[in-house]
């Protein structure tokens, strides 16, 4: 009875309005087609709308275990960044940028194509062996969000194989093992040359001596720069400075010595430079105090009880800079 109601009620509608009823009809036909063809995958289960291995955000991740058994580092945070605790539980400054780009690497992680989830597989095809490092985040509460163990990495490609803690094999698609630095003690140490510092802290000066062609200084007035060398002084470009000073603060250096028991030899004379930075509150320098067998530069940050090793060519940019791009932008009076 009720049907036959609803259906009168319809074809009474259609009759008064049936351009309506034929424009809702076909936009209810469209949705339809849209649903069943999918173009952009709303419905289909794809990498990137799979599970994740670990349900959290960044900014609720504490600590990180990485490493391999026996030889995991531990990465806590705190308020000014990272810190690295060793197995030996010497507590150094971390690599942020490296940090970060782990923890996005792993919430990035997903379930989507598992290979194995018996132990009748056998795992050392996969590398993992017994041998491989874990990866473990913690929340600030100190609860685990998750644990996996890094196999080995995919051939041509940039995946990784992993076990998770349900002794499930799984691909994924990032490369953990390079985010990872395949359990190196020292990937997730800082390497810079210059400690971070706040940008509420206004450079006022640049001296680069020693190796360059020429020794100079830029010297920061009010708003404007001005580059100083023997007997000249010019006004300089902002926006170069601002950038060579950005090259200056990203030195990072390519190895790090942990062990000072290792030898390194003198700088020679005419090798020997200093970059020099002022602040607001504080100041800043650049100084090898050796040279490796192989001819890189040693150094020793303040505050850091490992050294620092810089191949020469990554400092060309800044000892060789070519003075006339300072002056090379400036505004017509």
């Amino acid at each position: 009875m009720e049907f036959s109601k609803l259906k009168d009620l319809l074809h009474r509608i259609y009759k008064e309005y049936p351009r309506i009823i034929l424009f809702f009809g076909n936009i209810l036909l469209a949705i339809l087609l849209l649903i069943a063809k999918d173009p952009w995958d709303w419905f289909k289960k794809t990498y990137q709308n799979s599970e994740s291995f670990y349900k959290t955000k960044s900014e609720e991740i504490q600590t990180i275990i990485s490493g391999r058994k026996g030889q995991e580092s531990i990465l806590n945070r705190n308020l000014d960044g990272w810190t690295v605790q060793l197995p030996s539980g010497l507590v150094l400054p971390g690599d942020s940028a490296r940090i970060e780009e782990l923890i996005q690497a792993c919430l990035h992680l997903r379930k989507f194509t598992l290979l194995s989830e018996s132990n009748s597989v056998s795992k050392e095809e996969f590398g993992l062996g017994g041998d491989e490092p874990i990866l473990e985040l913690k929340s600030v509460s100190g609860n685990s969000i998750g644990k996996i163990l890094i196999g080995a990495p995919v051939r041509k490609g940039s995946g990784t194989y992993i076990l998770d803690e349900k002794n499930q094999i799984w691909l994924v698609k990032e490369n953990l093992k390079s985010v990872t630095g395949g359990g190196k003690l020292d990937f997730f140490l800082s390497r810079s040359l210059i400690p971070p510092f706040p940008s509420r802290e206004k450079v006022s000066k640049i001296a680069i001596s020693g190796l360059s062609s020429i020794d100079f200084n830029l010297s920061k007035q009010g708003e404007n720069w001005t580059l100083e060398t023997s007997g000249s002084q010019i006004l300089a470009s902002s926006e170069e400075v601002e950038n060579y000073l950005e090259e200056i603060k990203k030195l990072s250096a390519d190895e790090v010595l942990l062990e000072k028991s290792e030898e390194y030899s003198p700088v020679p004379k005419d090798r020997n430079f200093k970059i020099e930075i002022v602040t607001s509150t504080d100041r800043y320098l650049v100084s090898p105090i050796g040279m490796t067998k192989l001819g890189s530069y040693v150094f020793q940050r303040e505050g850091l009880s490992y050294r620092l090793v810089l191949d020469p060519w990554n400092l060309e940019r800044i000892l060789q800079k070519d003075l006339a791009d300072f002056s090379t932008r400036f505004l017509s009076p």
